[in-house]
């Protein structure tokens, strides 16, 4: 969805006076803010986010299936939210999937980092890698410990018990400095 509203951004700037492309973004922008204000204010919840399913059919019957366009990018788009129907608009009928696709853009970014470092991938090593990779991706938005995991020897990543968290700082109690009864300082310690 993001890379969708991006690419519409960018053709508008390469061609302004495209009054077609113009429309059909403004039916998308009208379509998308009252989803992403309500994402906003209640969460990934689809309770919240079903309703928007009768807009996105007018808007389909309105822009996608019932209009012929002319202009080059009005005529892309609508292909676009064709061929991606399904998927584009998922986050309103299950809890918990993001409107965005930043966490799978995350999980093949270090294939794209290991690509660049390397130069290219052998066929006898990408194999092994895209499992470790995958493995590594799983135990990470799962929070577990990636080398904990390898070193139990499990070999499922669901089945294997995240260990809590390592409390790194704790609260350290005040000094305060009070008079004793001999004139002299002495340090009291007091909760804060």
């Amino acid at each position: 969805m993001v890379h969708l509203i991006r690419d519409i951004n960018d053709d508008l700037w390469k061609a302004p006076f495209d009054k077609e492309l113009e429309t059909f973004a403004v039916a998308v922008q009208s379509l998308l803010v009252p989803m992403l204000e309500a994402v906003a204010r209640f969460g990934l919840k689809a309770h919240h986010l079903r309703k928007f399913g009768k807009d996105v059919e007018r808007f389909y019957q309105k822009n996608i299936m019932g209009r012929e366009y002319t202009s080059e990018y009005a005529v892309k788009y609508q292909k676009r939210f064709d061929r991606y129907r399904d998927n584009l608009f998922t986050f309103l009928t299950q809890d918990n999937i993001p409107w965005e696709n930043n966490m799978a853009e995350r999980a093949i970014r270090q294939l794209a980092v290991q690509r660049k470092i390397s130069g290219s991938f052998y066929k006898r090593v990408a194999r092994q890698y895209l499992v470790l990779l995958a493995i590594s991706q799983t135990c990470r938005f799962q929070r577990k410990s990636f080398l904990k995991f390898l070193l139990s020897k499990e070999t499922d990543v669901d089945s294997f018990r995240r260990t809590r968290p390592i409390r790194y700082s704790y609260a350290v109690p005040r000094r305060v400095a009070s008079p004793t009864r001999d004139g002299e300082k002495a340090n009291d310690v007091r909760p804060s």
